[in-house]
């Protein structure tokens, strides 16, 4: 359950929002949204699933174990934090932007435009600004995800072959 002040604060900051900015306040930032989601993903799955061949070739562990996706989860986890980082430091930029009376951002104007001054003003490393914290955060729920996605799809193929 939801603690009541917490409630209180959420709804009452849908309301501020509302108010200042209109419907269209509490759907900003949504446009970075969207291609992060998407490069997550393609990064997850496509390391997750070399990472796990090339953990077979080395023969660290037996083929069927469960640390082998384990380890690809690890190294999965090392790429999805450095792709998604950028996404993550432009959308936080673009949240926290001051807005003028219409809503419109003071600082950038879209995701491209502040991609593109945060890398023509502090270089492209500006881009990998908190990469640890980031990792703590994204690390964890890569790995932990690919592994028991892993083991349930072992588990299916199972049952249905048996």
């Amino acid at each position: 359950m939801i603690p009541l002040s917490l409630a209180q604060s959420v709804s009452s900051a849908f309301e501020t929002i509302y108010k200042k900015q209109g419907i269209l306040g509490l759907w900003r930032g949504v446009n970075g949204a969207v291609p992060r989601v998407m490069v997550g993903s393609a990064v997850q799955l496509a390391t997750f699933a070399n990472a796990k061949e090339w953990v077979k070739k080395r023969k660290w562990f037996s083929a069927d174990s469960w640390l082998v996706p384990l380890a690809a989860g690890m190294i999965s986890s090392i790429a999805v934090a450095v792709a998604m980082l950028p996404f993550d430091v432009v959308s936080t930029r673009l949240y926290n932007q001051p807005v003028d009376v219409e809503g419109r951002g003071r600082l950038y104007r879209s995701f491209l435009d502040c991609l593109l001054k945060i890398t023509h003003k502090e270089g492209v490393l500006a881009l990998y600004k908190g990469i640890v914290p980031a990792y703590v955060r994204l690390g964890p729920h890569t790995i932990l995800s690919l592994l028991f996605w892993e083991e349930l799809r072992k588990l299916t193929y199972y049952y249905q072959h048996h």
